[in-house]
């Protein structure tokens, strides 16, 4: 049982940091808006900022999906021969990737609904992964 809910909820969550990563990197606005309103201003001679920051929320998408992709290959290749480097992989990638969108939501200071499955995805990584390397047993 453990393990099925461990499957789910880190390819959930690795799926989430690709739709996260895609949908930033194909339009950087939906995390530019929010920080020129809560976060900054920059002044009226200073657009180039703005385009340099759109360019810094792609890369942060960018550097979303490489997790994403990386966590939903080894949790496939997981199924197949489990091994405990492959568990701590999933769960590093998966960890650390979503840190960055969480920072970024507390830093804005707005938190809706996907911020709060976002926290919520979160917490269950860190339990299960906890869970999972404590009681490893790749025969189950």
């Amino acid at each position: 049982m453990k393990t099925r809910l461990f499957f789910a909820v880190y390819g959930a969550a690795n799926l989430g940091l690709l739709f996260y990563g895609v949908s930033v990197h194909a339009a950087p606005d939906i995390l530019l808006k929010p920080f020129l309103l809560y976060v900054y201003q920059f002044p009226a001679e200073a657009g180039r900022a703005a385009i340099y920051l759109a360019a810094l929320f792609r890369l942060l998408g960018f550097f979303n999906i490489i997790p994403g992709m990386l966590g939903l290959l080894l949790l496939l290749r997981m199924r197949i021969s489990p091994e405990k480097w492959m568990l701590a992989m999933v769960i590093g990638s998966t960890f650390l990737a979503y840190l960055g969108p969480i920072v970024f939501d507390n830093t804005v200071g707005r938190i809706g609904f996907f911020e709060v499955v976002e926290h919520i995805l979160f917490l269950l990584v860190i339990i299960l992964g906890i869970l999972m390397w404590r009681g490893w047993d790749p025969g189950k």
